[in-house]
């Protein structure tokens, strides 16, 4: 695929996945993610254990994105490894997941908005569902907002590279600067009002379903990788995990310093309790606002960077023969997969007239999307060991086989953290519902794919050996 000039770069690639990580969590999520975790030391360890259960994950994409360094990413692993119905599992979980993040930010982007212009939410009333109010300014603004990303997709990666860069520029200044003024006034006894320093490991247990969703987003250099050159397209496994561990510390970091200053059970009901907290300690209201428009930047790169990820998977589909061909054209001028990108943007239509009726339900459906990308990333990698022991490997995952087993226990503590009807983080029947509706989508378009190919022409696209162009 040719998106104009492969221009992205090593910072490129660390920007693109930390925009994909960070964007609105950080300040939207902190009262909800100690909510979940019944207090700060239970969110600390769910922090812990989300990179502890992670890193095999993303230690195995080190080992698979130099092996087979092309559009689709794990589309591509998995059907090398597994053959077409594996392919296009990891495929369109990726696209399912990515495309919901880009849904779940477009909602909080607007909530963002809400706050920092309160009449968006009250006036021109249209109805309510669920309790949540639906206002004529709200849709017309997630509308306008999905469409000024889907045009930014229109002119490729260089593009989409340079504004992750400045979101995540803008972003990380904002939130260094507030976490030195929060534990600059940390107090030890604030953080443990209220039981904060009482572990419960349900708690953190259930708080890792959501960090999956949260933290999710590194796997974004995957797709991205193809589009670098040179020096960053061979640094592209030290930028995934450089963006896992920024993010996750980060992440950890904000309601750490929330609790430190303000009793957590005060903070479970604030939009944006980080910035509340900088607001008493500074003194100064505008802190909130600047801090709100930081976090909409946030928002802007992260559905950047979904809609990225999410079109290239299902161009990957395409290119591999697994879906429709019609998704594989390019634009004619930009070289962008744009039916790609205007499948992915069509999650977003519906979101805008529901309110907030599925704003909890989005997060456990793409985190359990994100598992089943990793893991079947992580089967593929250890597969094609056994299976093509010809394909040139730069780069080993680290750990061996003993981090190799751990991946494999660490892939049934998620599922079953997610799928079991007992274990803390099991999703809701309103969620199963939802992902078996998407499910159901997904194997409607492969039913479509086409079935003409021999098994040797779909592993020529797939490895690019006298590939054909869909």
């Amino acid at each position: 695929m040719g998106d104009g000039n492969k221009s992205i770069s090593f910072f490129g690639l660390v920007a693109m996945g930390i925009g994909c990580m960070l964007g609105t969590s950080w300040l939207l999520l902190t009262g909800p993610w100690l909510e979940v975790a019944g207090g700060p030391l239970n969110l600390a360890v769910a922090f812990a254990l989300c990179i502890v259960v992670e890193l095999p994950f993303a230690f195995a994409y080190m080992e698979a994105i130099p092996m087979l360094p092309r559009q689709g990413g794990e589309v591509v692993y998995s059907s090398a490894a597994f053959g077409p119905g594996g392919g296009f599992a990891v495929g369109w979980a990726g696209v399912l997941m990515n495309s919901i993040v880009f849904c779940w930010v477009d909602l909080a982007a607007i909530s963002l908005l809400d706050e920092l212009f309160p009449a968006l939410g009250r006036v021109g009333l249209l109805y309510t569902v669920g309790g949540h109010s639906v206002t004529l300014p709200n849709v017309l603004c997630q509308l306008a907002l999905a469409g000024a990303i889907v045009y930014i997709q229109y002119r490729g990666a260089d593009l989409c590279a340079s504004l992750a860069k400045l979101a995540t520029v803008v972003l990380l200044t904002m939130c260094l600067v507030g976490l030195a003024v929060c534990f600059s006034h940390f107090a030890p006894a604030v953080y443990a009002a209220d039981g904060g320093l009482e572990f419960h490991f349900s708690g953190s247990a259930s708080l890792l379903s959501m960090l999956v969703f949260s933290v999710a987003g590194w796997e974004t250099v995957a797709k991205a990788a193809a589009d670098a050159t040179g020096p960053a397209a061979r640094k592209a496994g030290a930028a995934l995990i450089t963006c896992l561990l920024i993010v996750t510390a980060l992440l950890c970091l904000v309601p750490t310093a929330v609790a430190g200053n303000l009793p957590w059970r005060s903070a479970v009901d604030r939009t944006a309790p980080f910035a509340d907290v900088l607001v008493s300690i500074t003194g100064w209201p505008a802190v909130r606002l600047a801090f709100l428009a930081t976090a909409f930047v946030g928002a802007v790169g992260v559905m950047n960077s979904t809609l990225y990820s999410s079109s290239r998977m299902l161009y990957g589909l395409a290119r591999s023969k697994l879906v429709p061909g019609g998704f594989g054209r390019l634009h004619p001028r930009y070289g962008t997969p744009t039916r790609c990108v205007w499948f992915a943007a069509a999650f977003v239509l519906p979101a805008p007239f529901t309110g907030k009726l599925f704003f909890r339900p989005l997060i456990h459906v793409a985190s359990l999307a994100t598992i089943v990308m990793w893991v079947m990333t992580l089967a593929a990698v250890l597969r094609l060991r056994r299976t093509r022991s010809d394909l040139p490997r730069p780069v080993r995952m680290p750990g061996g086989r003993p981090m190799a087993a751990f991946g494999v226990l660490a892939a049934l503590f998620l599922a079953g953290n997610i799928l079991l009807p007992f274990s803390p983080g099991a999703l809701t029947p309103l969620e199963y519902l939802l992902a078996l509706g998407l499910t159901a989508l997904g194997s409607g378009l492969y039913r479509l794919r086409d079935r003409s190919l021999t098994r040797q022409e779909r592993e020529a696209l797939i490895l690019g050996d006298g590939r054909k162009e869909v």
